[in-house]
């Protein structure tokens, strides 16, 4: 999977789900949540995609685990600031977003 198909997933999987999620807080503006939850991704996505690239075979399961994790934390402060949901609210959506595009891009690199 080239790095474009892989972030087009990402995108595909996660700014529909955040939009999903929030759709009950009225206050925030569809826009801009789409906008935020595609930011988000377009500035991990790369760089998480470069860590995994560089990690070896033996350090790959434990190595991508960490790299998630660091992820959903950046993410997480990503909504913080700029949907300013609470940290809890915020962390939900980002581990949420994260575990299903994650799950999918396993899948599909197994499919391809």
């Amino acid at each position: 999977m080239t790095a474009a198909q892989a972030l087009a997933l990402t995108l595909a999987c996660e700014v529909p789900l955040i939009l999903w999620l929030t759709a009950r807080l009225p206050h925030l503006s569809r826009t801009r949540v789409a906008l935020v939850a595609a930011t988000a991704s377009c500035v991990t996505h790369p760089l998480a995609r470069r860590a995994a690239l560089a990690l070896t075979p033996d350090m790959y399961r434990t190595g991508l685990w960490l790299i998630e994790a660091i992820v959903v934390v950046i993410e997480a402060l990503w909504y913080l600031l700029w949907l300013r949901p609470g940290w809890r609210r915020a962390a939900t959506w980002s581990l949420a977003a994260n575990a299903l595009s994650a799950t999918l891009g396993m899948l599909a690199w197994k499919l391809i």
